[in-house]
């Protein structure tokens, strides 16, 4: 799916939020608007020191997920009339930006994203699967 930058937002936190256009056409004059929010968070050392074995769990976040994660949120509406799409595109980017920016911002959202993402492998771990190169799991 082809997809178009809109806007690269700095957040105070250091983060950068990007705004993709990946809108395309469904079935004649009607199309799927599509508006992805994404953000790569970095995986750093010291948002694991207040956790039991912070190093090991450091490192084993950073073994199945190289240095980075990436934070998405898509927002879509399907059917929408080709000369509505603009106006349609426009209206997402503004209410994900009146909820979503706050939250985003905050100076703790790059350690809670991280450290919930490793309780995610930690459960993964604990159901017996473990994870592929696509994010998905298979079993041990």
């Amino acid at each position: 799916m082809p997809s178009k930058l809109i806007e690269k937002i700095p957040l105070p936190n250091g983060l950068v939020l990007e705004l993709w256009d990946r809108s395309r056409p469904m079935a004649g004059d009607r199309w799927l608007v599509s508006l992805l929010a994404r953000m790569e968070i970095p995986i750093l050392p010291e948002f694991f020191s207040d956790i039991h074995l912070g190093e090991q769990a450091y490192k084993d976040l950073v073994d199945t997920n190289g240095d980075r994660l990436v934070f998405t949120q898509e927002n879509e509406r399907h059917f929408v009339d080709e000369q509505e799409t603009e106006a349609i595109l426009e209206r997402l980017c503004q209410r994900l930006k009146e909820t979503l920016l706050a939250y985003l911002s905050s100076p703790r959202f790059a350690s809670r994203y991280v450290l919930k993402k490793y309780g995610d492998l930690q459960d993964r771990h604990s159901w017996g699967s473990k994870p592929t190169s696509n994010g998905s799991t298979s079993p041990s």
